[in-house]
């Protein structure tokens, strides 16, 4: 028996204290288990939602909705059980115990969603798209995944495509190049290069709407006694980095998620910026410059009337310059982003600065279909590579490269969408991300 032939369950829902909490039970198993939960003989007379009571060895454990579903005709496939519990954390706990000792096992995360790609519910999209509803910082990331479909019908379009036009090539390979006719050819690339533009344009969509599925890195840097610490606290909302007029107080990085309409953003306060002897602070120092360069906004902070520092080298348009300390009076230069930790002054607009150069100024078209992850978006970049080699070997005397360059393209767009079934490892990965009992 393989583990994906074992029966599984899991809560559906947070563990947190709730009016109402799903545990789910899948497998062959999980029919019998239900139906001896609720002390009855089977589901034959309860194949729709029945409010009944669960009851383990010992006492009852809820009263709660039952909701049974054979397969093929459930969301991963399988027999599926589903108890719509009271919502205490107690409860969830004690029918889970219930079900694991007849027989079940904890389900790993992602494996709901994992056996419904199994069993050809889902595709690799659509399960992804269920992954970044769950875990959606904002409201677009979750709208794209809603067009989870429209792109998996551009990728199958482009494959369906690309083979056809691979196959008229292959066909004419044991023809001699000379008697190839140029308008034959150039009938193919115009359909290729017409192929590429799509590609590319769904290429460029991905890379704009990436950071709406991941958390933008953010982080404060300038040196000692910049108020970084306090503008640190002031957007968290809450005390969480010490605030001294001592140089070099902060050592290590300090992380918080700030959430935006947008999506999430890693906000990190790091050490100040200077020579030092310490070799704590220098680490530290070390640390923030390694930040630093793995960030997608450095804001480079500056007591308003302090003489400017020089920056670290390399950042280019990733830094923003920014006044802090907003509030002692001082007269700032003109078109000078101010800020003050202590009046919450100018903390709005520099919210509204970070999503713009974070998540960027236009979104991606709703009507598009946009990949949301990036084995998604390397996929398509893998396959546009391949397609642009064979437009532009598209000659006589090169065909056997085409067709190869054709070939490459049309599988890297069936493994975005898993008609080529990917391997172990890559599920492996895919599906980890995965909340608990999705």
């Amino acid at each position: 028996m393989t583990r994906f032939s074992e029966t599984i369950v899991a809560p559906a829902t947070s563990l947190a204290p709730a009016a109402v909490a799903i545990v789910r039970i899948s497998g062959p198993e999980a029919l019998r288990i239900g139906s001896r939960l609720c002390g009855i003989d089977s589901f034959e007379r309860f194949r729709f939602a029945h409010l009944l009571r669960l009851r383990d060895e010992v006492s009852e454990l809820d009263r709660c909705l039952v909701l049974p579903f054979q397969g093929p005709e459930s969301f991963t496939g399988e027999d599926v059980v589903e108890f719509h519990l009271h919502g205490g954390p107690g409860i969830v706990r004690s029918v889970i115990d219930a079900v694991l000792l007849q027989g079940a096992r904890m389900a790993e995360p992602g494996e709901f969603t994992r056996r419904a790609h199994l069993n050809g519910k889902l595709d690799l999209i659509e399960a992804e798209a269920i992954a970044v509803r769950a875990q959606a910082g904002g409201a677009l990331p979750a709208r794209f995944a809603g067009l989870s479909h429209r792109l998996r019908e551009q990728a199958q379009n482009l494959e369906i495509e690309v083979t056809a036009v691979r196959a008229q090539i292959e066909g004419a390979l044991d023809f001699d190049p000379e008697e190839l006719a140029g308008g034959w050819l150039r009938q193919l690339e115009s359909r290729l290069s017409q192929t590429l533009l799509a590609l590319q344009k769904t290429v460029a969509l991905g890379r704009r709407a990436a950071p709406l599925f991941r958390r933008p890195r953010v982080l404060l840097a300038g040196p000692p006694n910049a108020g970084k610490s306090s503008l640190f606290n002031a957007l968290a909302g809450e005390q969480k980095a010490i605030v001294s007029p001592v140089a070099g107080t902060t050592r290590d990085l300090l992380e918080c998620e700030l959430r935006v309409p947008e999506g999430r953003i890693l906000l990190m306060d790091s050490a100040g910026w200077r020579a030092s002897q310490d070799e704590v602070e220098q680490e530290g120092i070390v640390r923030a410059l390694r930040a630093a360069r793995n960030a997608d906004l450095v804001l480079w902070l500056e007591p308003v009337g302090a003489a400017p520092t020089e920056p670290p080298e390399g950042l280019g348009s990733r830094l923003h310059p920014v006044r802090t300390k907003g509030d002692i009076g001082t007269l700032v230069p003109v078109g000078d982003r101010v800020v003050s930790a202590l009046t919450g002054d100018g903390l709005e607009d520099l919210l509204e600065v970070i999503s713009r150069r974070v998540f960027g100024d236009g979104l991606p078209d709703l009507e598009a279909g946009v990949p949301v992850s990036q084995r998604q978006l390397s996929s398509l970049v893998q396959a546009s590579d391949a397609l642009t080699r064979a437009v532009g070997a598209l000659e006589p005397g090169s065909l056997e490269l085409v067709a190869t360059d054709l070939r490459e393209a049309a599988e890297a767009l069936a493994e975005l969408t898993g008609t080529a079934q990917p391997d172990e490892v890559m599920l492996d990965a895919l599906f980890e991300g995965f909340c608990l009992g999705k």
